[in-house]
């Protein structure tokens, strides 16, 4: 069987995601931006997206490169291209696929007026277009609070500001970010920024899985807690630490699903506790987490929900094919079957080396992605943004909610073996009196 994975700007994140699509047999045609993907032999063709093409008109080209290829599904993995794979899905005859509600998940200040609307819980927020938009919004905000970008992930631009000046600061960052990440902010009106109450609990993030409109519940994945003001991610542990909380995480993440309409998704939400310990809504987004979450889920509870949500895409709007979606595969355990941990590589400087190095060759080494390539420059927050050197993922036997401490300990132990070089940055040279 045939389908066409979407993946404009990069698929390196998501080679398990690709090898779960090649151990269920089908043939993959790739429509991709990346120059080098022809040499790809994992795909059986490749369709290269013009760099102009957006929306409708993309969608649209997409599909009738998979009618001429005879190819009647299709599937992505990457973030900024949920929307209009779902569009591709209804030009290809599809009356599941919900444009709507993946417009929804990649826009920030859409998901806000969504909770708000349907009494789901979410931080106090306002929407801005720019710096003194900002500026004047703030006056019914009480320091400190949140300031981030209106799209991007991985706490992108995200900052705590204190002060008027942090303000002005963070907002100045944020309207920078939106002119070199441009495509990324999806949103028909203005606004490129969030002003959001500060919320001081423990972060999470879930992901599930929506098949034939049922929510399955993958994991939920321990954060490290930051207090600002920037937010950068790491520590991505499993299992999560206080198991009975899941069912207040599960009941909110149904109501997003239910109100959203959705039929056939994969699903993520990050969490966050207020000063009373109830959890509200940071962000949600029709897609899994990225990268070795998928892996590390698997591991910890056994459920694939790559592979069934594959299986929903491909059988569409027969009622037989999606009854039987779920037929043989393997429940969810909710006893944990290990402990895991996702460390990133930060480094600072000019990269030179990048590679799994003597980690590789220990029995809790899993995988180690590079994220970026000899000759970049590292730099951390806020000078950069989500600049790593590369992603290790780590796992141990688990017995015990300490397990979960360990395996933390365990990537710390294994990131200082990792093969990664730099050449630290020149320091300031002091200007002339």
């Amino acid at each position: 069987m045939k389908i066409l994975l979407i993946m404009r700007n990069t698929y390196a994140w998501h080679r398990e995601h690709i090898e779960t699509l090649e151990r269920m047999g089908l043939e993959i045609h790739l429509a991709t931006g990346v120059t080098k993907a022809a040499d790809d032999g994992r795909f059986a063709s490749v369709v290269p997206l013009p760099a102009d093409l957006a929306g409708t008109a993309l969608a649209e080209y997409c599909a009738d490169a998979a009618r001429r290829l005879g190819i009647t599904s299709a599937i992505t993995f990457y973030d900024s291209d949920i929307a209009v794979t779902s569009k591709v899905n209804l030009l290809l005859g599809h009356r599941w696929p919900r444009p709507e509600a993946d417009a929804i998940s990649r826009d920030k200040k859409l998901q806000r007026d969504f909770l708000h609307r349907h009494g789901l819980p979410g931080p106090r927020f306002a929407s801005v277009t720019g710096v003194e938009a900002g500026l004047a919004a703030a006056e019914s905000f009480t320091y400190p609070f949140i300031v981030k970008p209106s799209a991007l992930a991985a706490s992108i631009g995200v900052s705590l500001v204190r002060d008027r000046d942090e303000l002005e600061r963070a907002l100045a960052d944020v309207a920078r970010l939106a002119e070199e990440w441009g495509g990324y902010f999806p949103s028909d009106g203005p606004e490129i920024a969030l002003l959001e109450e500060f919320l001081p609990g423990k972060e999470v993030t879930l992901d599930g899985v929506v098949i034939d409109g049922t929510f399955h519940l993958v994991g939920v994945t321990n954060k490290m807690q930051m207090p600002g003001p920037y937010f950068e991610e790491d520590y991505y542990t499993l299992p999560f630490r206080t198991p009975g909380e899941e069912p207040e995480l599960v009941a909110v993440a149904e109501g997003i699903t239910a109100a959203l309409g959705v039929e056939n998704c994969l699903f993520n939400a990050e969490f966050r506790q207020d000063s009373s310990g109830r959890y509200r809504v940071v962000e949600f987004a029709t897609r899994m987490s990225g990268g070795q979450n998928y892996r590390n889920l698997r591991e910890v509870h056994g459920i694939d929900p790559v592979r069934l949500y594959a299986k929903a895409v491909l059988a569409g709007d027969d009622p037989a094919a999606r009854a039987a979606v779920l037929d043989g595969e393997v429940p969810r355990s909710a006893t944990p079957r290990a402990a895991t941990c996702i460390k990133f590589a930060y480094r600072t400087g000019t990269l030179v080396r990048n590679n799994p190095g003597d980690a590789y060759h220990s029995p809790y080494f899993r995988s180690y992605i590079p994220a970026s390539a000899p000759g970049d420059r590292l730099r951390r927050a806020p000078e950069g943004w989500y600049e790593i050197a590369g992603s290790l993922a780590v796992a141990a036997p688990y017995r015990s909610v300490a397990d979960i401490d360990r395996v933390e300990r365990l990537a710390d132990e294994l990131d200082e073996q990792l093969d990664v070089v730099v050449v630290p940055p020149a320091p300031a040279v002091p200007s002339a009196a």
